[in-house]
C-alpha cells in the first residue's frame, strides 16, 4: 500500500510542476487567447491598469462578488496570480493572505503591493496541501483556479479544513453544461490558451458541484459569464438583454458560496 501511496504522490507532484510551468509561460490576465492585453512592461502599474480593466470590463459579475467580503476580515485568496483581485480586497481593507502556484505571480503582487503600502502576505504554495492552520479564515476566495488543480477534491478538502466554523468560501469552477463548453468543443479549440493545452481545465455540473462541497453546511451556486471578450465582435455586439438571461443558464462561470 505504502508503495502504491508513494506512486501516486509522485505522480501528483508532477503534474503539479506541469500546472506551475504553465502558468510560468501563461501568466494569467496577459493574454486574451493569444493576444497580448497590455503593450507595458510587466509590473509597471500601467500593466496593471490595462489587466485589471480589462478583466473587470469583461467579468462584470466578479466586483460585488469580491465586495461580500468584509473589510478587516481574515482572508485567504488561493490562486492569486499576479494579483489583480487580491488587490482590489486589499484596497478595501480586507486582511488578506494570498497563495499561487507560480513564483513569478507572486513576485509581480508584491512589487504592486510594496509601492502601494499595502501589507498583504504572498505565499508560493500548493492548493491541495495548504500551509495554513485549521480554522484560521473566516472567509475563502478562489476564482477559477482550483480546477486547474492536480486534485480539485483535496481543493475543497483544504478550503474546509483552514475555513473557521461559520465561516465563508468563495468559488469560481468552470461549468460543463454551457455555451462556452460545447463552442470549444465544436470548434476543437482548446481552454486557456490559443496555441498550448492546460496541463487540466476541469468542469462541472451543479449536481457534481454539490458532492464536491458535501461538507459544507451550506451550498448557493449561480451561472455567470456566457462568454468573453475572446470571442471578438461576437461578444461587442451581443445584446445585452440576451447575454444577461443566458449567463444565468449557460454561463462558463459556476459562482459557489458555500459556508462551513
Amino acid at each position: 500500500m505504502k508503495e502504491i501511496e508513494s506512486a501516486e504522490q509522485a505522480n501528483e507532484v508532477g503534474l503539479t510542476r506541469r500546472i506551475a510551468d504553465f502558468w510560468t509561460r501563461n501568466v494569467n490576465a496577459e493574454r486574451l487567447y493569444g493576444r497580448k492585453v497590455s503593450a507595458n512592461e510587466r509590473g509597471s502599474e500601467a500593466y496593471f491598469v490595462d489587466l485589471q480593466t480589462q478583466r473587470y470590463r469583461s467579468h462584470t459579475h466578479l466586483p460585488p462578488w469580491i465586495a461580500q467580503i468584509p473589510a478587516g476580515s481574515r482572508t485567504l485568496e488561493i490562486g492569486s496570480g499576479i494579483g489583480l483581485d487580491a488587490f482590489t480586497m486589499a484596497s478595501a481593507g480586507v486582511d488578506l493572505t494570498a497563495l499561487d502556484l507560480t513564483l513569478v505571480g507572486v513576485k509581480t503582487a508584491q512589487e504592486r503591493f510594496a509601492r502601494a503600502g499595502l501589507t498583504t502576505v504572498f505565499t508560493v504554495g500548493d492548493a491541495t496541501r495548504l500551509p495554513f492552520r485549521d480554522g484560521g479564515f473566516q472567509h475563502v476566495y478562489s476564482f477559477g483556479v482550483l480546477h486547474h488543480a492536480a486534485d480539485t477534491t483535496s481543493c475543497i478538502d483544504e478550503v474546509h479544513r483552514v475555513l473557521a466554523t461559520g465561516g465563508t468560501a468563495l468559488i469560481m469552477l468552470y461549468h460543463r453544461h454551457s455555451l462556452n463548453e460545447l463552442v470549444h468543443r465544436l470548434m476543437r479549440v482548446p481552454f486557456e490558451e490559443k496555441d498550448e493545452l492546460c496541463p487540466v481545465v476541469r468542469r462541472y455540473t451543479r449536481a457534481e458541484i454539490r458532492r464536491l462541497f458535501a461538507k459544507f453546511s451550506e451550498v448557493e451556486i449561480e451561472t455567470e459569464y456566457l462568454f468573453g471578450e475572446g470571442y471578438g465582435a461576437v461578444y461587442t455586439w451581443f445584446p445585452n438583454w440576451l447575454y444577461r438571461p443566458l449567463s444565468r443558464r449557460l454561463g462558463w462561470h459556476l459562482m459557489i458560496r458555500a459556508r462551513r
